[in-house]
């Protein structure tokens, strides 16, 4: 146990709760990474029906494949919103490091402050990570929907 702790149950607490940030984290990241990747594909996709279009467009059943631009729009929107909507806490902020070390908390220790915090932190990244998963997912049907949909106007 380090000597900064006033028992190893608080310590471990700390521990915990930086090893929960730092996982939030990686999964937001993961969400991010998710996102940025279909925003791309979308763009791809986009591209190739716009040019197939050009080059030939009586393959395609206009009314099916104005569905399918539509949904992959969608997709790319819910995609950038999946993407702007990351904002986590990684750790304590500067003002609050500086405040925790002169300790300048007269209501209680700092290390009780400290966990607090964190414990906060953890729900409100809790809280964005299930908003950025829901956007994500609203971002992957209307890409499934959106090739299904150009698929079928190629098909019909």
């Amino acid at each position: 146990m380090s000597d900064d702790w006033p028992d190893k149950r608080r310590e471990i607490a700390y521990t915990e709760a930086r090893a929960v940030i730092d996982a939030q984290n990686a999964t937001m990241g993961d969400i991010d990474d998710k996102a940025m990747r279909t925003v791309r594909l979308n763009a791809i996709l986009l591209g190739l029906l716009v040019t197939g279009i050009q080059f030939a467009p009586e393959l395609f059943a206009t009314m099916v494949l104005q569905v399918a631009f539509v949904f992959l729009i969608l997709s790319t929107v819910c995609g950038i919103i999946t993407y702007n909507e990351s904002d986590l806490y990684v750790g304590a902020g500067g003002d609050y490091l500086e405040s925790l070390g002169a300790e300048t908390f007269d209501e209680q220790p700092w290390y009780e402050h400290l966990t607090r915090t964190l414990g906060g932190m953890i729900a409100e990244n809790h809280s964005e990570i299930r908003r950025n998963e829901k956007w994500l997912t609203a971002m992957q049907i209307t890409l499934i929907v959106g090739i299904g949909s150009a698929v079928a106007a190629v098909a019909i």
